[in-house]
């Protein structure tokens, strides 16, 4: 089976540099020119601290330089909803969907 009939999955570790612990994790697919956030995680002594935001912020270079043109994502609840739409993400249908244009 050739790679072109498969989805290619990204996992990505955060970790603090001072204890060299895991901080949180970001897991997505890519999709043609599209990625999908589908698991998201930061350890509760690590939350408050725009961890995600600011992974978001670093990896959306990379992936706009890899031909991705939207991130989207279903969120679980409204805190999620309000902390993704400070990122910038823009709801998109009445299936807690969401996504953001690069």
């Amino acid at each position: 089976m050739s790679l072109e009939n498969m989805l290619l999955s990204v996992a990505v570790t955060i970790i603090d540099k001072e204890t060299e612990e895991q901080a949180g994790q970001l897991k997505y697919i890519i999709k043609d020119s599209e990625v999908e956030i589908f698991d998201t995680y930061v350890f509760p002594e690590y939350r408050r601290r725009k961890i995600m935001s600011n992974l978001i912020r670093k990896i959306t270079p990379e992936l706009k330089v890899a031909g991705i043109s939207k991130i989207t994502l279903k969120y679980f609840d409204e805190g999620a909803r309000i902390a993704w739409e400070k990122m910038g993400f823009k709801h998109v249908d009445g299936k807690n969907r969401m996504e953001l244009d690069i």
